[in-house]
């Protein structure tokens, strides 16, 4: 007869199974969500020097952090994170992520839409008109459906088309040396 084996193997087992369950249980994440694009990682770069040609309405000086949301699928990664030691108009950044248009509050100054919130993107930028709250996407025809900044891919870079109705409308500035650069549209209306 083979003897009982000893009680610390027991717990041993015991404890590498419990191991297991529980790496089992932590959420893994997508593969995409590993490795940031190069094209990511500039627009997380462009993001923050966009806030240099940008000036927001004072507020009543509560405000202790600026707020960079990205709204829907987060294509950025770990490069917008990375933003969060670096700070804005002497306050620090700080980044949220939103699965739900409902969430953006003022606690965002800026507001990128990913391409995940297509379908409903006239809704969300209707929400936020007049809001200081400077909106951002790569989406096609982001300016025209009332964002205020998008990004377009050219041949070896990435331009941009203001909508410069919008911005002012929700009280921001945008300086000539920005506006220069980029191709200025009109919100449509329909």
């Amino acid at each position: 007869m083979k003897g009982a084996a000893p009680a610390g193997e027991v717990i041993g087992r015991h404890v590498v199974r419990l191991l297991l369950v529980l790496l089992m249980l932590l959420p893994m994440e997508p593969r995409w969500a590993l490795a940031v694009s190069s094209e990511y990682k500039l627009k997380a770069a462009l993001i923050y020097k966009l806030t240099r040609f940008v000036e927001w309405p004072l507020t009543d000086g509560r405000r202790s952090e600026f707020g960079i949301c990205i709204l829907g699928r987060d294509d950025f990664g770990s490069a917008l994170d990375a933003l969060e030691s670096r700070k804005v108009h002497g306050l620090p950044i700080h980044i949220r992520r939103l699965v739900q248009s409902e969430a953006v509050d003022e606690s965002c100054q800026i507001l990128f839409v990913s391409e995940s919130k297509r379908p409903f993107l006239r809704a969300i930028l209707a929400s936020l008109e007049g809001q200081p709250i400077l909106t951002i996407g790569d989406v096609e025809q982001f300016a025209e459906k009332g964002g205020m900044i998008e990004f377009v891919r050219g041949r070896k870079r990435i331009g941009f088309r203001i909508n410069l109705q919008q911005a002012m409308r929700a009280g921001l500035k945008i300086a000539a040396p920005l506006l220069e650069l980029s191709t200025i549209v009109e919100t449509k209306t329909s």
